[in-house]
């Protein structure tokens, strides 16, 4: 399981170092590279953001981001490939 990071999203990188960060708000917020205390993502769905296909909530999903307030997390299942 991937650490979560402060800014919402599960670790998707390491740095120099080997810590976890977020690449997708690296350089944007500094929440990118502080690990959070791990949600209880037991029951709750996650929902891919271009063909809203849903499974599971999971830090190992890809681009996995954790959203409290909404009815379902995101991430990106591959619909549109990997290039």
């Amino acid at each position: 399981m991937k650490p979560m990071m402060k800014c919402g999203h599960a670790a998707n990188a390491e740095d120099e170092n080997g810590n976890p960060v977020c690449v997708i708000c690296a350089g944007i917020t500094p929440d990118a590279y502080v690990v959070a205390e791990m949600p209880d993502l037991s029951g709750r769905r996650a929902k891919c953001v271009y063909c809203e296909r849903k499974v599971q909530s999971s830090t190992d999903l890809p681009f996995f981001e954790y959203r409290p307030n909404e009815e379902f997390d995101i991430y990106y299942c591959g619909c549109y490939g990997w290039d």
